[in-house]
């Protein structure tokens, strides 16, 4: 048989672990600018990994849409009779060129469309 001091040490050891973890517990439950503090941090890590993936989704559709358009500009350019496509490529070559005819040719229909009103 055991010996009664032991087993009352034993249950006191045993109520000590008990109310500790009770207290611990409550203590959690309590602390609830901790627990809000916990939420916003998790929340906060899920929503930047989220913004990223969807970055990552966002780049890699914009550079198979640029692989398609410039195959699909290559195409169109081949189909053209060689004078002009060798006109085409040579703008190509020149894109602020294009941009300041198209900076022209706006300029030109907005003085034409408030010269009409």
């Amino acid at each position: 048989m055991s010996d009664p001091r032991e087993e009352l040490q034993r249950d006191v050891e045993r109520t000590r672990r008990e109310l500790g973890e009770t207290v611990e517990a409550l203590a959690h439950k309590v602390d609830v600018p901790g627990r809000v503090k916990a939420q916003v941090h998790e929340t906060t890590g899920r929503v930047k990994a989220q913004a990223n993936e969807a970055a990552e989704r966002v780049k890699e559709q914009a550079n198979e849409t640029v692989v398609r358009m410039t195959a699909a500009t290559d195409q169109a350019i081949d189909s053209l009779p060689e004078p002009v496509a060798a006109q085409v490529e040579k703008a190509r070559r020149h894109p602020a060129a294009i941009a300041a005819v198209l900076i022209a040719l706006i300029a030109a229909i907005w003085a034409i469309t408030r010269r009409t009103r």
